[in-house]
Protein backbone atom coordinates (compact mmCIF):
# COMPACT_ATOMS: atom_id res chain seq x y z
CA UNK A 1 0.00 0.00 0.00
CA UNK A 2 2.88 2.70 0.82
CA UNK A 3 4.03 2.28 -2.85
CA UNK A 4 1.33 3.53 -4.05
CA UNK A 5 1.02 6.83 -1.86
CA UNK A 6 3.56 8.70 -4.00
CA UNK A 7 3.52 10.47 -7.43
CA UNK A 8 4.41 8.72 -10.05
CA UNK A 9 2.18 5.56 -10.10
CA UNK A 10 -1.03 7.84 -9.96
CA UNK A 11 0.44 10.60 -12.32
CA UNK A 12 1.36 7.68 -15.11
CA UNK A 13 -2.31 6.16 -14.58
CA UNK A 14 -3.76 9.86 -15.03
CA UNK A 15 -1.48 10.62 -18.08
CA UNK A 16 -2.52 7.69 -19.87
CA UNK A 17 -6.50 7.53 -19.68
CA UNK A 18 -6.83 11.49 -19.46
CA UNK A 19 -7.06 11.60 -23.24
CA UNK A 20 -9.63 8.86 -23.36
CA UNK A 21 -11.60 9.37 -19.97
CA UNK A 22 -10.72 12.96 -19.27
CA UNK A 23 -10.86 13.72 -15.08
CA UNK A 24 -12.89 11.01 -14.94
CA UNK A 25 -11.49 9.73 -11.60
CA UNK A 26 -11.22 13.76 -9.96
CA UNK A 27 -7.56 13.01 -9.45
CA UNK A 28 -6.64 16.53 -10.76
CA UNK A 29 -8.78 18.46 -8.58
CA UNK A 30 -7.67 22.48 -10.02
CA UNK A 31 -7.25 21.08 -13.47
CA UNK A 32 -4.23 21.84 -14.42
CA UNK A 33 -2.97 18.61 -15.81
CA UNK A 34 -1.01 17.80 -12.63
CA UNK A 35 -2.60 15.17 -10.05
CA UNK A 36 -2.41 14.61 -6.76
CA UNK A 37 -1.19 17.72 -5.18
CA UNK A 38 -0.92 15.98 -1.64
CA UNK A 39 1.16 13.35 -2.76
CA UNK A 40 5.64 13.66 -2.34
CA UNK A 41 7.28 15.37 -5.29
CA UNK A 42 4.04 18.11 -6.29
CA UNK A 43 5.07 21.43 -6.15
CA UNK A 44 2.13 22.74 -3.02
CA UNK A 45 0.50 25.50 -3.16
CA UNK A 46 -1.09 27.85 -0.53
CA UNK A 47 -4.86 28.68 -0.73
CA UNK A 48 -6.63 30.57 1.81
CA UNK A 49 -9.73 28.66 0.50
CA UNK A 50 -11.71 26.28 3.39
CA UNK A 51 -11.82 22.59 2.18
CA UNK A 52 -15.07 20.65 2.91
CA UNK A 53 -14.25 17.01 3.15
CA UNK A 54 -16.48 14.69 1.32
CA UNK A 55 -14.17 11.64 1.38
CA UNK A 56 -17.07 9.25 1.54
CA UNK A 57 -18.99 10.39 -1.13
CA UNK A 58 -15.58 11.24 -3.22
CA UNK A 59 -15.13 7.21 -2.81
CA UNK A 60 -18.40 6.11 -3.33
CA UNK A 61 -18.34 8.31 -6.53
CA UNK A 62 -14.94 6.62 -7.82
CA UNK A 63 -15.94 3.32 -7.01
CA UNK A 64 -18.58 3.21 -9.51
CA UNK A 65 -16.94 5.02 -12.13
CA UNK A 66 -14.21 2.04 -11.96
CA UNK A 67 -16.85 -0.16 -12.23
CA UNK A 68 -19.06 1.49 -15.23
CA UNK A 69 -15.42 1.41 -16.79
CA UNK A 70 -13.76 -2.12 -16.17
CA UNK A 71 -17.93 -4.09 -16.56
CA UNK A 72 -18.11 -4.78 -20.25
CA UNK A 73 -21.16 -6.83 -22.27
CA UNK A 74 -20.39 -9.44 -24.64
CA UNK A 75 -22.67 -10.13 -27.60
CA UNK A 76 -24.68 -12.23 -26.08
CA UNK A 77 -25.41 -9.95 -23.40
CA UNK A 78 -23.75 -11.57 -21.05
CA UNK A 79 -21.11 -8.68 -18.12
CA UNK A 80 -18.31 -10.13 -17.23
CA UNK A 81 -15.21 -8.30 -15.66
CA UNK A 82 -11.48 -9.70 -16.33
CA UNK A 83 -8.78 -10.39 -13.99
CA UNK A 84 -6.49 -6.76 -15.14
CA UNK A 85 -9.59 -4.66 -15.72
CA UNK A 86 -10.66 -6.28 -11.66
CA UNK A 87 -7.04 -4.92 -10.79
CA UNK A 88 -7.22 -1.58 -12.95
CA UNK A 89 -10.13 -0.93 -10.52
CA UNK A 90 -8.61 -1.42 -7.20
CA UNK A 91 -5.72 0.87 -8.58
CA UNK A 92 -7.89 3.72 -9.38
CA UNK A 93 -9.27 3.39 -5.62
CA UNK A 94 -6.38 3.73 -4.09
CA UNK A 95 -5.70 6.72 -6.00
CA UNK A 96 -8.73 8.15 -5.31
CA UNK A 97 -8.20 7.73 -1.44
CA UNK A 98 -4.11 9.19 -1.70
CA UNK A 99 -5.53 11.90 -3.57
CA UNK A 100 -8.93 12.29 -2.04
CA UNK A 101 -7.97 16.09 -1.19
CA UNK A 102 -8.15 16.91 -4.37
CA UNK A 103 -11.63 16.32 -5.40
CA UNK A 104 -13.08 18.67 -2.44
CA UNK A 105 -14.25 22.13 -3.29
CA UNK A 106 -12.13 24.99 -3.22
CA UNK A 107 -13.18 28.94 -3.02
CA UNK A 108 -12.35 30.73 -5.76
CA UNK A 109 -10.17 33.27 -4.72
CA UNK A 110 -6.43 31.54 -3.74
CA UNK A 111 -3.84 34.02 -2.25
CA UNK A 112 -1.03 33.03 -5.22
CA UNK A 113 -3.76 33.61 -8.06
CA UNK A 114 -3.74 36.74 -10.20
CA UNK A 115 -7.21 37.49 -11.72
CA UNK A 116 -5.29 36.81 -15.44
CA UNK A 117 -4.51 32.89 -14.21
CA UNK A 118 -8.23 32.81 -12.82
CA UNK A 119 -9.61 34.38 -16.48
CA UNK A 120 -7.10 31.86 -18.45
CA UNK A 121 -8.67 28.48 -15.97
CA UNK A 122 -12.01 29.62 -16.58
CA UNK A 123 -11.00 29.33 -20.58
CA UNK A 124 -9.94 26.41 -20.54
CA UNK A 125 -12.47 24.78 -18.69
CA UNK A 126 -15.07 26.16 -21.27
CA UNK A 127 -13.32 24.51 -23.69
CA UNK A 128 -12.95 20.84 -21.89
CA UNK A 129 -16.42 20.67 -21.19
CA UNK A 130 -17.53 21.73 -24.82
CA UNK A 131 -15.91 18.62 -26.51
CA UNK A 132 -16.90 15.79 -23.43
CA UNK A 133 -18.10 13.77 -25.79
CA UNK A 134 -14.72 13.85 -28.07
CA UNK A 135 -13.16 13.15 -23.94
CA UNK A 136 -15.08 10.52 -22.69
CA UNK A 137 -15.51 8.38 -25.96
CA UNK A 138 -13.72 7.51 -28.84
CA UNK A 139 -15.14 6.44 -32.25
CA UNK A 140 -12.83 3.08 -31.70
CA UNK A 141 -14.13 2.53 -27.63
CA UNK A 142 -17.52 3.11 -28.76
CA UNK A 143 -17.41 0.41 -31.54
CA UNK A 144 -15.57 -2.01 -29.85
CA UNK A 145 -14.68 -4.18 -32.56
CA UNK A 146 -17.88 -3.77 -34.62
CA UNK A 147 -17.27 -2.24 -38.41
CA UNK A 148 -17.62 1.36 -39.03
CA UNK A 149 -19.65 2.18 -41.75
CA UNK A 150 -19.24 6.31 -40.80
CA UNK A 151 -19.48 8.69 -38.21
CA UNK A 152 -21.40 12.05 -37.57
CA UNK A 153 -20.16 14.29 -34.28
CA UNK A 154 -22.04 17.55 -33.33
CA UNK A 155 -23.92 19.94 -31.34
CA UNK A 156 -27.48 20.77 -30.72
CA UNK A 157 -29.68 19.61 -33.62
CA UNK A 158 -28.51 18.65 -36.88
CA UNK A 159 -29.86 16.88 -40.09
CA UNK A 160 -26.96 14.67 -41.15
CA UNK A 161 -28.21 14.00 -44.25
CA UNK A 162 -28.85 10.37 -45.91
CA UNK A 163 -26.62 7.66 -46.90
CA UNK A 164 -27.07 4.18 -48.10
CA UNK A 165 -25.93 1.00 -46.04
CA UNK A 166 -24.75 -2.22 -48.11
CA UNK A 167 -25.86 -4.57 -44.93
CA UNK A 168 -27.81 -4.81 -41.82
CA UNK A 169 -26.62 -2.06 -39.48
CA UNK A 170 -27.24 -0.32 -35.96
CA UNK A 171 -26.45 3.10 -34.35
CA UNK A 172 -24.39 3.76 -31.79
CA UNK A 173 -24.93 7.56 -29.90
CA UNK A 174 -23.37 9.26 -27.38
CA UNK A 175 -24.00 11.94 -25.74
CA UNK A 176 -22.70 14.27 -22.84
CA UNK A 177 -26.36 15.23 -21.38
CA UNK A 178 -29.65 15.07 -22.53
CA UNK A 179 -32.19 16.14 -24.05
CA UNK A 180 -31.49 14.22 -27.02
CA UNK A 181 -33.55 12.42 -29.99
CA UNK A 182 -31.99 10.67 -32.88
CA UNK A 183 -34.22 9.91 -35.83
CA UNK A 184 -34.51 7.83 -38.92
CA UNK A 185 -35.69 7.27 -42.22
CA UNK A 186 -35.76 4.74 -44.01
CA UNK A 187 -37.86 2.07 -46.05
CA UNK A 188 -39.90 1.22 -43.26
CA UNK A 189 -40.92 5.06 -42.95
CA UNK A 190 -39.66 7.60 -40.22
CA UNK A 191 -39.58 7.12 -36.59
CA UNK A 192 -37.41 7.76 -33.10
CA UNK A 193 -34.49 5.28 -32.52
CA UNK A 194 -33.08 6.57 -29.23
CA UNK A 195 -34.57 9.26 -26.90
CA UNK A 196 -32.32 10.74 -23.50
CA UNK A 197 -34.02 12.84 -21.02
CA UNK A 198 -32.83 15.74 -19.96
CA UNK A 199 -30.01 14.60 -17.63
CA UNK A 200 -26.40 15.34 -16.99
CA UNK A 201 -23.38 13.14 -17.19
CA UNK A 202 -21.57 11.12 -20.39
CA UNK A 203 -23.74 8.11 -21.63
CA UNK A 204 -23.89 5.92 -24.77
CA UNK A 205 -26.88 3.20 -26.59
CA UNK A 206 -26.61 1.09 -29.19
CA UNK A 207 -29.77 0.34 -31.40
CA UNK A 208 -30.98 -2.87 -32.38
CA UNK A 209 -30.19 -3.89 -35.74
CA UNK A 210 -31.68 -1.83 -38.71
CA UNK A 211 -32.31 -2.89 -42.03
CA UNK A 212 -29.99 -2.10 -45.13
CA UNK A 213 -30.70 0.82 -47.45
CA UNK A 214 -30.85 4.07 -48.12
CA UNK A 215 -31.50 6.06 -44.56
CA UNK A 216 -31.56 10.16 -43.03
CA UNK A 217 -30.54 10.86 -40.06
CA UNK A 218 -31.48 13.69 -37.98
CA UNK A 219 -30.76 14.82 -34.16
CA UNK A 220 -32.46 17.52 -32.46
CA UNK A 221 -30.71 18.28 -29.23
CA UNK A 222 -30.73 21.42 -27.33
CA UNK A 223 -27.79 23.38 -27.76
CA UNK A 224 -25.41 22.04 -24.68
CA UNK A 225 -25.39 18.71 -25.77
CA UNK A 226 -22.73 17.59 -27.55
CA UNK A 227 -22.76 14.20 -29.24
CA UNK A 228 -20.92 11.37 -31.41
CA UNK A 229 -22.83 8.97 -33.95
CA UNK A 230 -21.18 5.77 -35.54
CA UNK A 231 -23.03 4.02 -37.70
CA UNK A 232 -21.90 0.23 -37.85
CA UNK A 233 -21.50 -1.90 -40.93
CA UNK A 234 -20.47 -0.93 -44.34
CA UNK A 235 -21.86 1.90 -47.04
CA UNK A 236 -22.60 1.04 -50.32
CA UNK A 237 -20.66 1.83 -53.59
CA UNK A 238 -21.41 5.45 -54.77
CA UNK A 239 -23.27 5.33 -58.02
CA UNK A 240 -22.45 8.89 -59.72
CA UNK A 241 -25.10 10.02 -61.45
CA UNK A 242 -23.06 11.83 -64.04
CA UNK A 243 -21.85 8.54 -65.54
CA UNK A 244 -25.35 7.59 -67.47
CA UNK A 245 -26.04 11.77 -67.61
CA UNK A 246 -27.33 12.95 -71.07
CA UNK A 247 -24.18 15.15 -72.67
CA UNK A 248 -24.69 18.63 -71.49
CA UNK A 249 -24.38 21.40 -74.10
CA UNK A 250 -22.81 24.38 -73.84
CA UNK A 251 -24.11 27.00 -72.18
CA UNK A 252 -24.74 31.01 -73.11
CA UNK A 253 -23.04 33.61 -71.14
CA UNK A 254 -25.63 35.02 -69.51
CA UNK A 255 -25.54 33.03 -66.27
CA UNK A 256 -28.75 31.39 -66.97
CA UNK A 257 -29.53 28.31 -68.91
CA UNK A 258 -33.01 27.95 -71.31
CA UNK A 259 -35.26 25.04 -71.00
CA UNK A 260 -33.40 22.38 -73.07
CA UNK A 261 -29.79 22.13 -71.96
CA UNK A 262 -28.72 20.85 -68.06
CA UNK A 263 -25.80 21.48 -65.81
CA UNK A 264 -23.62 18.57 -64.39
CA UNK A 265 -24.02 20.26 -61.03
CA UNK A 266 -22.12 19.40 -57.76
CA UNK A 267 -23.38 21.04 -54.53
CA UNK A 268 -20.59 20.84 -51.29
CA UNK A 269 -21.96 22.19 -47.89
CA UNK A 270 -23.95 21.88 -44.99
CA UNK A 271 -27.82 20.66 -44.75
CA UNK A 272 -28.95 24.45 -44.93
CA UNK A 273 -28.51 23.75 -48.82
CA UNK A 274 -28.40 20.26 -49.16
CA UNK A 275 -32.52 20.15 -49.53
CA UNK A 276 -32.31 21.84 -52.36
CA UNK A 277 -29.76 20.36 -54.09
CA UNK A 278 -31.98 17.06 -53.40
CA UNK A 279 -34.59 18.24 -55.02
CA UNK A 280 -33.08 20.33 -57.58
CA UNK A 281 -32.72 17.05 -60.17
CA UNK A 282 -36.98 16.08 -59.65
CA UNK A 283 -37.67 19.94 -60.02
CA UNK A 284 -35.50 20.21 -63.45
CA UNK A 285 -37.04 17.49 -65.12
CA UNK A 286 -40.10 18.34 -64.35
CA UNK A 287 -38.96 21.87 -66.14
CA UNK A 288 -38.32 20.66 -69.57
CA UNK A 289 -34.61 20.73 -68.74
CA UNK A 290 -32.53 17.94 -70.23
CA UNK A 291 -29.22 16.43 -68.84
CA UNK A 292 -29.29 18.14 -65.82
CA UNK A 293 -27.42 15.91 -63.36
CA UNK A 294 -26.52 16.19 -59.38
CA UNK A 295 -23.91 15.22 -57.27
CA UNK A 296 -23.86 16.41 -53.63
CA UNK A 297 -21.19 16.53 -51.17
CA UNK A 298 -22.42 16.75 -47.58
CA UNK A 299 -21.22 17.41 -43.96
CA UNK A 300 -23.13 18.37 -41.18
CA UNK A 301 -22.71 21.68 -39.21
CA UNK A 302 -21.43 25.51 -40.81
CA UNK A 303 -18.09 24.97 -39.64
CA UNK A 304 -17.64 21.55 -41.56
CA UNK A 305 -19.74 22.35 -44.49
CA UNK A 306 -18.77 25.60 -45.70
CA UNK A 307 -15.82 25.96 -48.30
CA UNK A 308 -13.55 26.39 -45.40
CA UNK A 309 -13.91 23.71 -43.68
CA UNK A 310 -14.43 21.09 -46.31
CA UNK A 311 -10.73 22.11 -47.54
CA UNK A 312 -9.44 21.57 -44.31
CA UNK A 313 -11.00 18.31 -44.05
CA UNK A 314 -8.72 15.62 -46.21
CA UNK A 315 -11.44 13.38 -46.84
CA UNK A 316 -14.12 15.57 -48.06
CA UNK A 317 -10.88 17.52 -49.82
CA UNK A 318 -10.44 14.29 -51.95
CA UNK A 319 -14.42 13.54 -52.42
CA UNK A 320 -14.73 16.26 -53.93
CA UNK A 321 -11.78 16.48 -55.51
CA UNK A 322 -11.92 13.21 -56.81
CA UNK A 323 -15.54 14.22 -58.78
CA UNK A 324 -13.91 17.23 -60.20
CA UNK A 325 -11.31 15.49 -61.45
CA UNK A 326 -13.00 14.19 -63.87
CA UNK A 327 -13.52 17.55 -65.37
CA UNK A 328 -17.31 17.01 -66.09
CA UNK A 329 -18.58 19.77 -63.42
CA UNK A 330 -20.47 22.68 -65.35
CA UNK A 331 -21.58 24.14 -62.01
CA UNK A 332 -20.09 23.99 -58.92
CA UNK A 333 -22.18 25.50 -55.71
CA UNK A 334 -21.03 26.35 -52.60
CA UNK A 335 -22.71 27.79 -49.16
CA UNK A 336 -21.66 30.51 -46.80
CA UNK A 337 -20.78 31.74 -44.06
CA UNK A 338 -17.40 31.18 -42.49
CA UNK A 339 -17.51 31.10 -38.97
CA UNK A 340 -16.37 34.91 -38.74
CA UNK A 341 -18.37 36.06 -41.90
CA UNK A 342 -17.60 39.64 -40.78
CA UNK A 343 -14.19 38.97 -41.28
CA UNK A 344 -13.53 39.07 -45.40
CA UNK A 345 -10.34 37.19 -45.16
CA UNK A 346 -12.13 34.26 -43.58
CA UNK A 347 -13.75 33.72 -46.93
CA UNK A 348 -10.73 32.20 -48.12
CA UNK A 349 -12.34 29.02 -48.96
CA UNK A 350 -14.32 29.96 -52.02
CA UNK A 351 -11.09 30.73 -54.08
CA UNK A 352 -9.59 27.75 -53.31
CA UNK A 353 -12.10 25.50 -54.56
CA UNK A 354 -12.31 28.05 -57.66
CA UNK A 355 -9.26 27.58 -58.55
CA UNK A 356 -9.43 23.63 -58.41
CA UNK A 357 -12.01 23.30 -60.16
CA UNK A 358 -11.24 25.96 -62.87
CA UNK A 359 -8.04 23.53 -63.56
CA UNK A 360 -10.05 20.88 -64.35
CA UNK A 361 -12.86 22.56 -66.44
CA UNK A 362 -12.20 26.05 -67.44
CA UNK A 363 -15.48 26.70 -67.88
CA UNK A 364 -16.65 25.64 -64.94
CA UNK A 365 -19.45 27.77 -63.30
CA UNK A 366 -20.39 29.16 -59.74
CA UNK A 367 -22.93 28.82 -57.38
CA UNK A 368 -22.77 30.91 -53.84
CA UNK A 369 -25.56 29.92 -52.25
CA UNK A 370 -26.70 32.10 -49.06
CA UNK A 371 -29.03 30.68 -46.68
CA UNK A 372 -30.94 32.38 -43.78
CA UNK A 373 -29.96 32.92 -40.02
CA UNK A 374 -29.76 29.69 -38.10
CA UNK A 375 -31.85 29.51 -34.85
CA UNK A 376 -34.12 31.65 -35.57
CA UNK A 377 -36.02 32.08 -32.44
CA UNK A 378 -33.32 34.00 -31.26
CA UNK A 379 -34.61 36.94 -33.31
CA UNK A 380 -37.61 38.10 -31.26
CA UNK A 381 -40.04 38.91 -34.27
CA UNK A 382 -39.73 38.68 -38.21
CA UNK A 383 -38.08 42.27 -38.58
CA UNK A 384 -34.96 41.59 -36.48
CA UNK A 385 -35.09 38.22 -38.45
CA UNK A 386 -34.94 39.99 -41.85
CA UNK A 387 -32.88 42.73 -41.29
CA UNK A 388 -29.92 40.86 -39.85
CA UNK A 389 -30.21 38.84 -43.11
CA UNK A 390 -30.48 41.30 -45.44
CA UNK A 391 -27.36 42.97 -44.00
CA UNK A 392 -25.68 40.02 -44.41
CA UNK A 393 -26.60 39.46 -47.95
CA UNK A 394 -26.40 43.38 -48.79
CA UNK A 395 -22.74 43.81 -47.08
CA UNK A 396 -21.12 40.73 -46.85
CA UNK A 397 -22.25 38.53 -49.37
CA UNK A 398 -22.77 40.62 -52.56
CA UNK A 399 -19.38 41.88 -51.72
CA UNK A 400 -17.69 38.43 -51.78
CA UNK A 401 -19.36 37.86 -55.01
CA UNK A 402 -17.92 40.92 -56.09
CA UNK A 403 -14.90 40.31 -55.31
CA UNK A 404 -14.92 36.83 -56.77
CA UNK A 405 -16.10 37.92 -59.88
CA UNK A 406 -13.14 41.00 -60.48
CA UNK A 407 -10.76 38.08 -59.24
CA UNK A 408 -12.20 35.89 -62.14
CA UNK A 409 -12.64 37.85 -64.95
CA UNK A 410 -14.33 35.98 -67.18
CA UNK A 411 -16.12 33.29 -65.21
CA UNK A 412 -19.86 33.50 -64.08
CA UNK A 413 -20.72 33.46 -60.87
CA UNK A 414 -24.45 33.03 -59.06
CA UNK A 415 -25.94 34.35 -56.43
CA UNK A 416 -28.62 32.00 -55.35
CA UNK A 417 -29.40 34.01 -51.80
CA UNK A 418 -32.46 31.14 -50.73
CA UNK A 419 -32.13 32.68 -47.54
CA UNK A 420 -35.22 35.90 -48.43
CA UNK A 421 -37.22 32.65 -48.82
CA UNK A 422 -37.00 32.09 -45.10
CA UNK A 423 -37.10 35.98 -44.50
CA UNK A 424 -40.37 36.34 -46.81
CA UNK A 425 -42.39 33.40 -45.31
CA UNK A 426 -41.57 34.70 -41.71
CA UNK A 427 -42.70 38.25 -42.40
CA UNK A 428 -45.91 36.46 -44.03
CA UNK A 429 -46.65 33.91 -40.68
CA UNK A 430 -46.31 37.14 -38.17
CA UNK A 431 -48.57 38.88 -40.54
CA UNK A 432 -51.44 36.08 -40.23
CA UNK A 433 -51.18 36.37 -44.19
CA UNK A 434 -49.86 32.35 -44.30
CA UNK A 435 -52.42 29.81 -43.97
CA UNK A 436 -50.10 26.83 -44.53
CA UNK A 437 -48.00 27.45 -41.38
CA UNK A 438 -49.30 26.55 -38.22
CA UNK A 439 -46.02 27.20 -36.18
CA UNK A 440 -42.58 29.03 -36.46
CA UNK A 441 -40.55 25.66 -35.14
CA UNK A 442 -42.57 22.61 -35.33
CA UNK A 443 -41.88 18.60 -36.50
CA UNK A 444 -45.31 17.83 -38.35
CA UNK A 445 -44.47 19.26 -41.55
CA UNK A 446 -46.79 22.09 -41.02
CA UNK A 447 -43.65 24.60 -39.50
CA UNK A 448 -41.77 27.46 -41.02
CA UNK A 449 -38.90 25.31 -39.64
CA UNK A 450 -38.77 21.95 -38.32
CA UNK A 451 -36.23 22.21 -34.89
CA UNK A 452 -34.74 25.22 -33.33
CA UNK A 453 -31.63 25.28 -34.65
CA UNK A 454 -33.88 26.29 -38.24
CA UNK A 455 -33.72 22.93 -40.47
CA UNK A 456 -36.37 23.75 -43.15
CA UNK A 457 -39.79 22.46 -43.00
CA UNK A 458 -41.77 21.21 -46.04
CA UNK A 459 -43.35 24.94 -47.38
CA UNK A 460 -39.40 26.75 -46.96
CA UNK A 461 -38.17 23.36 -48.36
CA UNK A 462 -40.29 23.64 -51.59
CA UNK A 463 -40.09 27.54 -52.10
CA UNK A 464 -36.27 27.31 -52.01
CA UNK A 465 -35.76 25.02 -54.56
CA UNK A 466 -37.83 27.05 -56.65
CA UNK A 467 -35.63 29.91 -56.34
CA UNK A 468 -32.73 28.01 -57.04
CA UNK A 469 -34.57 26.47 -60.13
CA UNK A 470 -35.56 30.11 -61.64
CA UNK A 471 -31.68 31.39 -60.82
CA UNK A 472 -29.83 28.59 -62.34
CA UNK A 473 -32.03 28.02 -65.45
CA UNK A 474 -33.75 30.32 -67.13
CA UNK A 475 -37.74 28.83 -66.45
CA UNK A 476 -40.93 30.55 -66.70
CA UNK A 477 -41.80 29.78 -62.66
CA UNK A 478 -45.94 30.76 -63.05
CA UNK A 479 -45.57 26.68 -64.50
CA UNK A 480 -42.71 25.01 -63.77
CA UNK A 481 -42.13 22.74 -62.40
CA UNK A 482 -44.88 20.71 -63.34
CA UNK A 483 -45.34 16.77 -62.46
CA UNK A 484 -45.37 15.81 -58.90
CA UNK A 485 -43.24 18.95 -57.47
CA UNK A 486 -45.68 20.84 -59.47
CA UNK A 487 -48.82 19.11 -57.91
CA UNK A 488 -47.15 19.60 -54.42
CA UNK A 489 -46.63 23.57 -54.83
CA UNK A 490 -50.22 23.52 -56.22
CA UNK A 491 -51.75 22.45 -53.08
CA UNK A 492 -50.52 25.53 -51.09
CA UNK A 493 -52.93 28.04 -50.26
CA UNK A 494 -49.72 30.48 -50.24
CA UNK A 495 -48.61 31.05 -54.23
CA UNK A 496 -45.16 30.38 -53.67
CA UNK A 497 -44.98 30.75 -57.51
CA UNK A 498 -45.60 34.23 -57.23
CA UNK A 499 -43.00 34.91 -54.23
CA UNK A 500 -40.21 32.87 -55.79
CA UNK A 501 -40.13 34.42 -58.79
CA UNK A 502 -40.50 38.08 -56.88
CA UNK A 503 -36.94 37.13 -55.17
CA UNK A 504 -35.60 35.60 -58.49
CA UNK A 505 -36.21 38.69 -60.41
CA UNK A 506 -35.14 41.00 -57.85
CA UNK A 507 -31.88 39.19 -57.81
CA UNK A 508 -31.61 39.20 -61.84
CA UNK A 509 -31.67 42.81 -62.09
CA UNK A 510 -28.98 43.81 -59.46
Amino acid sequence: MSGLLDLSRPKGWFDSYFRYYENTAKLDGDRNGEPCKSLPGVPQRTHSAKHRSHHSFAHRRLLWVALFLCFSISAKGEMTIGVKNFSALILLFMFGVACAGESQNIDQTATDTTPAEISDTQEVTATTSASIVESFFSIEALADGQQVATSFEGKGSSDLGSLSVAVDYSLIIASNNGPLKVSIEDSDGSRVVYERPPGTGAGSHQTGELTRGDVSISVQASDQVSWLIVVTGELAPKVEKSENATQVQQKADTGTSGPGSGYNTLYIGHSFGTAFAERLEDFANNSEIVGHSQSIVFRGGNTNGNPEGLWNDEAARAEIQAILDRGETDLLIMICCPNDPRNPASYWGIPKWIDYALAQNPETKFGLALPWLDSPKQYSDAESFANTWNMLHERLWLTVIANMRERYPGTEFLDIPHGAAAVELRNQFEAGTLSDVSALVGNEGAALFRDDQGHPDNILQDLGTLIWLGLIYDVDLSIHPTGDPGNRISRYETDLREIAQSIVTKERER
